[in-house]
């Protein structure tokens, strides 16, 4: 009797453990669902901004803003202006003098190029006048007596010159072709020298003796030394602004436009301006902040071996000229030209 008993309740308890594991089975399922669930309805990767840049006021991210938009900043890490930047085709010139030739020194990809044979290669370069700052690369030129400069300027410099992209010797592009040449670049101008002015953007050509700087774009400020939080202007000047027929040029750029060559009246130093500037066809347009929308443009442009330059070149500098020059930039792109 006791045995058949035991077999009774042996099936009630096999039952309740069964029934009980189907519990927990159907209570994890459950679990694993909600949780694949939850998985695939929230997002796990982020599409990256297309603007890289910044952009920060809505319009496509090509806007810096009055206020500067992107602030700059690079996230990585590097102390090397060439990285910050990721500069391709430049060299750049600096306002000192290491090889004792009166003149300012140039620093090239190619290292053995250098005025300087102690300068690493450009891609490595960095000193008191070319320098990482907050993420922004920092170009700082003054303008005492006795400061370096070039051969054929009074001027001083902390400035690139685009150059093909492999380093080879300088060389220049045809404004009249219809390939179409774009710098862009974002600029906050941090304080000037006791004149007041230099130049941060320029388009040059070495090889015509009519044509010279077709493209100046400077800061202008009322207060010498000037520092940020003061006011100033951000005008256009050179041959498309101050270039006469009896000079040789194809039209009087002077009577044309020279009264409109001010293009910001309102500046405040220490905030980000967001420039591009196109030559094609023999047509140069200026897009300031709105880059959909040309703020300037000029036509009859006839000079065809030009670059790009962009850093800090002072501007009206005398012998009694005290202070640097300083901007920073926390972009530079040029299309590939050459």
């Amino acid at each position: 009797m006791k045995f058949r008993q035991t077999m009774r309740i042996k099936p009630k308890i096999i039952m309740k453990a069964i029934k009980l594991c189907s519990i927990l089975l159907m209570i994890l399922f459950t679990c694993f669902l909600n949780s694949c669930s939850s998985d695939s309805d929230e997002p796990t990767i982020q599409e990256p901004n297309p603007d890289n840049n910044g952009g920060t006021d809505g319009n496509d991210g090509n806007n810096g803003g009055d206020n500067g938009g992107d602030t700059g900043g690079d996230t990585s890490g590097s102390d090397i202006p060439y990285e910050v930047l990721a500069l391709k085709n430049w060299k750049i010139t600096l306002p000192r003098d290491f090889d004792n030739d009166y003149l300012a020194d140039e620093v090239y990809l190619d290292k053995s190029k250098n005025d300087f044979s102690d300068d690493p290669s450009f891609t490595e370069y960095k000193d008191e006048f070319f320098f990482v700052e907050n993420g922004n690369v920092r170009f700082s030129c003054p303008t005492e007596n006795g400061t370096p400069t070039t051969g054929n300027s009074s001027n001083t410099r902390s400035e690139l010159r685009e150059m093909p992209s492999n380093g080879d010797a300088e060389a220049g592009w045809d404004a009249t072709n219809d390939i179409l040449k774009v710098l862009t670049f974002k600029v906050k101008v941090v304080q000037t020298s006791s004149t007041g002015k230099f130049a941060f953007a320029q388009i040059h050509d070495f090889k015509q003796d009519i044509w010279d700087d077709l493209l100046r774009i400077q800061i202008q400020s009322d207060n010498p030394n000037a520092k940020e939080g003061d006011t100033g202007r951000i005008y256009v000047l050179g041959d498309v602004t101050e270039g006469e027929m009896s000079d040789g040029f194809p039209i009087d750029f002077r009577s044309l436009n020279y009264d409109d060559r001010y293009i910001k009246n309102d500046y405040i130093l220490g905030d980000w301006l967001a420039f591009k500037v196109t030559v094609q066809s023999s047509v140069m347009k200026i897009y300031l902040d709105d880059m959909s929308t040309p703020i300037r443009t000029y036509d009859n442009i006839t000079c065809k071996s030009n670059y790009y330059k962009a850093g800090v070149y002072n501007q009206s500098t005398k012998s009694t000229s005290t202070g640097n020059g300083i901007a920073e930039f926390s972009e530079i792109q040029v299309s590939e030209n050459f």
